[in-house]
């Protein structure tokens, strides 16, 4: 799978969250479990880990779990002013069960348990990335509202493209956050001639484009710096988690900027 068609991957699953979130939470959690199964799917094949399937079914059921907590989280989470808190508290118990399940998930194998300590750092590490996923349920009750998810996936898939191209990491780190933090500003500020504000003002607005797209070209910088180098980085499975990994982790930043660059 060729770094184009993993970008075109990311804006895909990016689009798809885009439009969920003026969606109700249910159907937003549907996309975001979909993004937590291709990352699921293409994980154990892209940090070749033992127990493959076992791992993928493992990441599966966590990136379910975490989506549907926050999804029950969007339904009964308390109104205070424009924006519903509680919405994700149930999500740390389930990252906290999500590590015991990966304990047991070894003492299961049958395999006589060959690089067991690679295997577990691998799944844990996968199962954080779909759980931040899960973030991106809540962040519709945020102060920003809907809106806001997709001025930080614009980001994310502008600096996607930046990191897709041939240019040495070098280059196209530096460049990635500047176009992460334009994209960001300028889907902002269309926001707000959209009439998408609420009650933000546009300059807060545009703070929050900027600061989202300076995190979101961060993080896929990084996230290409990562896996760059991955033997198995343009094989199926293994591509889909590439594209679909930047989209899930963004979800948690995402919910930051909402909460605490808009207050």
């Amino acid at each position: 799978m060729s770094s184009s068609a993993t970008v075109t991957a990311t804006f895909a699953l990016a689009a798809l969250l885009a439009l969920a979130s003026f969606a109700p939470a249910g159907v937003l959690a549907l996309a975001v479990v979909l993004v937590g199964a291709l990352v699921a799917a293409g994980w154990p094949q892209l940090l070749d880990l033992p127990a493959r399937r076992s791992t993928t079914a493992l990441l599966a059921a966590v990136a379910l779990a975490a989506a549907a907590a926050a999804a029950l989280g969007a339904r009964t989470g308390r109104l205070e002013g424009t924006r519903s808190t509680g919405v994700l508290d149930v999500l740390p118990a389930v990252a906290a069960m999500s590590l015991l399940a990966a304990f047991v998930h070894q003492l299961l194998r049958t395999d006589g348990r060959p690089r067991l300590v690679e295997s577990v750092t691998g799944a844990v590490t996968g199962q954080a990335v779909v759980v931040l996923a899960a973030a991106w349920v809540a962040v519709p009750s945020t102060y920003a509202g809907p809106p806001l998810a997709p001025v930080v996936l614009a980001a994310v898939v502008t600096a996607g493209a930046v990191c897709a191209t041939s240019w040495p990491l070098r280059v196209a780190g530096p460049v990635a956050l500047v176009a992460g933090a334009a994209t960001g500003w300028f889907a902002a500020t269309l926001v707000v001639l959209l009439g998408g504000a609420g009650v933000l003002s546009h300059p807060r607005w545009g703070l929050a484009g900027l600061v989202a797209g300076l995190g979101a070209g961060l993080l896929v910088a990084a996230w290409r710096a990562q896996v760059a180098r991955l033997p198995a980085v343009h094989a199926l499975p293994a591509a889909l988690a590439v594209a679909a990994a930047p989209v899930a982790l963004a979800g948690g930043g995402a919910y930051l900027v909402g909460r605490l660059v808009l207050l």
